[in-house]
């Protein structure tokens, strides 16, 4: 009998060992990123964006230049932005040793400093999924890394392919007037979207015209150039267990990139993604979906007519858009004002990200002092959906 006590209890520790990571990094959830800490050739912790999205491990070019990192120049289709191959010889997350030998690529990436709010001095994804399987805890805010095969795998299953190294599901939407239509969606933890429909499917179905009121506006990715970009609404968005209603989205417009691309639908983003606690195990091609505190909570969107940005140097945040038929446009509020200070907290005082979420709070009032045309003025918004 203690034969056999031994030996169930030496297989559930061969059971418990088999299943704990190697390595838990925490992470700080800036807005809808995950930002994590990594160093290049023991350089001090730097600001990376884990994007599951990211097929290349990419270094911001100043940072490449102050670590005096020997690059040579590389050329990408389909971008103006200027890449280099860096040589390097190590690459850590936040003190645990990745493999030698990952390619790092350095490009310009100010404009998503600006556009963001925030320092990013690089963006990793797939050069560490390809190597070890993930678990992302959006409840506690660590990532939890296994060798391949020794990840649990609990939760909602969801089969995936890779396309350009990037996870890719099967989904089906109900557009608003009842169409319900199949697609492909890449899984990208660093979109800052709910679902987004790529060009070639959203021409296909007309998807603009059959999401309710929506609105247009210009947004700038990676390679810094820019395209058209629609919000609007679906009935619903369902994937393997999963049943998403009521959701706002995102049409985009560009004819090249990733939302250019013809053999998949669209974009799976992070504003659904962070509502659950995701394990991404490549070798399996599965992705592991289990509903966390956030499951559940309502989606927002611009309600004060304004999208804003910081100056170049970084210093200043100014109105960089605003909507017509809007509350912003309405407060006679100008592109290029300054914004000093939003309910009563100045610029220094609160984050990008966080007055991105004030003024998505349909109902609500925000007092915004800003300075315009030489003068500060305070202005209060009456925030209301622009999508409805």
């Amino acid at each position: 009998m203690k034969k056999l006590f031994y030996f169930i209890a030496f297989i559930i520790g061969l059971s418990a060992n088999a299943q704990m990571p190697i390595t838990s990094i925490p992470f700080e959830l800036y807005g809808d990123h995950i930002i994590i800490k990594v160093s290049i050739d023991d350089s001090d912790p730097l600001e990376f964006i884990f994007d599951t999205g990211s097929g290349l491990t990419v270094l911001d070019l100043d940072v490449a230049e102050q670590l005096k990192l020997n690059k040579k120049e590389v050329a990408f289709n389909q971008t103006k932005s200027v890449w280099h191959l860096i040589k390097h010889n190590t690459l850590a997350i936040n003190h645990f040793l990745m493999e030698k030998n990952i390619k790092v690529y350095t490009t310009d990436l100010n404009h998503l400093e600006i556009s963001l709010g925030h320092d990013i001095d690089g963006i990793l994804g797939y050069d560490l999924l390809q190597h070890h399987s993930v678990h992302i805890n959006y409840d506690d805010k660590t990532m939890n890394i296994y060798d391949h095969g020794r990840v649990p795998k609990t939760g909602d299953g969801i089969p995936f392919d890779l396309n350009l190294s990037i996870p890719v599901i099967e989904g089906t939407v109900v557009l608003n007037n009842g169409e319900p239509h199949d697609g492909t969606f890449y899984v990208m933890t660093g979109a800052g979207t709910t679902l987004d429909f790529n060009s070639p499917y959203a021409e296909k179905y007309d998807v603009i015209h059959k999401t309710g009121k929506h609105y247009s506006y210009h947004v700038m990715g990676i390679s810094e150039e820019e395209s058209l970009h629609y919000e609007g609404h679906v009935l619903s968005f369902a994937f393997g267990q999963q049943l998403i209603e009521d959701l706002p989205i995102g049409i985009s417009a560009s004819a090249t990139g990733i939302q250019g691309d013809k053999k998949v639908s669209g974009i799976l983003g992070s504003k659904i993604l962070r509502m659950y606690n995701i394990t991404v195990d490549i070798p399996d091609g599965m992705l592991y979906l289990n509903k966390n505190s956030r499951w559940g909570e309502q989606f927002h969107v611009n309600c004060s007519g304004i999208e804003i940005q910081k100056d170049h140097d970084k210093n200043k945040v100014l109105i960089h858009y605003v909507f017509e038929n809007s509350p912003a446009s309405e407060a006679g509020i100008k592109v290029d004002s300054e914004l000093l200070a939003v309910n009563g907290k100045s610029m220094q005082e609160i984050s990008m990200a966080d007055v991105k979420k004030l003024l998505r709070q349909d109902g609500e009032t925000a007092e915004l002092r800003i300075l315009q045309d030489g003068s500060e003025k305070t202005i209060n918004l009456e925030l209301r959906s622009l999508i409805k």
